[in-house]
């Protein structure tokens, strides 16, 4: 089951699974070494921030009201939520990373969307 909540924006019409990438995000593990470069202890810092990029492709769609209300947004931070999608998650403090894009395709009921959700560090 897939879902994506932008900004309690529940689209009702959803992207393709291959629409949604993520990058960063990962944790870095910090070693303290002693003198000699043994390891004496590890640990893992919050994790970094990541962006996740939504786009559709000429065949998938969202509705305009879902588009207009995304757009409505702004440049305030938000809340984000995926499920089913690669980055899975809910997120807080987000932000578009540039204003989303929604080129129409043909009908207007329908949009087409690209936009890039910053995740800031330890959002998750």
């Amino acid at each position: 089951m897939y879902s994506m909540n932008i900004g309690g924006v529940e689209l009702s019409v959803l992207p393709p699974p291959s629409g949604v990438t993520v990058s960063g995000g990962g944790r870095a593990v910090g070693e303290r070494l002693t003198i000699e470069g043994r390891i004496v202890a590890t640990r893992s810092p919050l994790p970094g921030s990541k962006k996740i990029t939504v786009s559709t492709s000429d065949n998938h769609v969202i509705t305009a009201a879902d588009a207009a209300a995304i757009a409505a947004l702004g440049d305030g931070p938000f809340t984000f939520s995926l499920t089913g999608y690669d980055g899975a998650g809910s997120y807080g403090g987000c932000v578009f990373e540039e204003p989303p894009s929604f080129p129409s395709v043909g009908h207007p009921a329908y949009r087409g969307c690209n936009f890039t959700v910053y995740i800031p560090q330890g959002g998750s």
